[in-house]
């Protein structure tokens, strides 16, 4: 199992099928950008308030590709 990595960013993308990426203030090992959804983030992402650039905080697994995969997201 892949670590999980706290983050902060911003949401750069938002689909309506409830897709999203994230670009994170640091990067995370080689990931600068993450993505979150209905499959692989946990349910209890707040969709109803993301809009881009809406600042995001969580939690996130890198991966040794271009994206990492959040896993929590909360906003603030």
């Amino acid at each position: 199992m892949v670590e999980r990595v706290e983050f902060a960013g911003k949401v750069v993308r938002l689909e309506r099928d409830g897709f999203g990426v994230i670009e994170f203030d640091h990067s995370i090992g080689a990931n600068t950008h993450g993505i979150f959804s209905t499959v692989v983030s946990e349910p209890s992402l707040p969709f109803d308030r993301l809009k881009p650039g809406i600042k995001g905080f969580g939690t996130a697994e890198p991966g040794d590709r271009d994206l990492a995969t959040v896993k929590t997201l909360r906003v603030g």
